[in-house]
């Protein structure tokens, strides 16, 4: 069984040791979902940011430079922004 070699495009065999490119539906799933857990991840890391800062008292905020209704108004944005 041949594939296509990932560091000139050439066809080679298997035994060769060179990192074969995946390609086709399998391939392309794998790289969707590893798109969406790291949009999921994003996502979360946000929410968590957001919440925390929401959290912060007027004097943390001012070592950090922000203000308070800065922070209320980021805390207060969709996640998906």
């Amino acid at each position: 069984m041949s594939a296509i070699c990932a560091d000139d495009d050439a066809t080679c065999s298997t035994g060769t040791g060179a990192i074969p490119v995946q390609r086709g539906f399998a391939a392309g799933l794998k790289r969707f979902v590893w798109r969406v857990i790291g949009w999921i991840v994003q996502y979360e890391e946000k929410r968590l940011s957001r919440i925390a800062l929401s959290e912060l008292t007027d004097e943390q905020l001012a070592d950090i430079g922000v203000t308070p209704s800065e922070a209320r108004r980021e805390a207060a944005r969709p996640f998906s922004s």
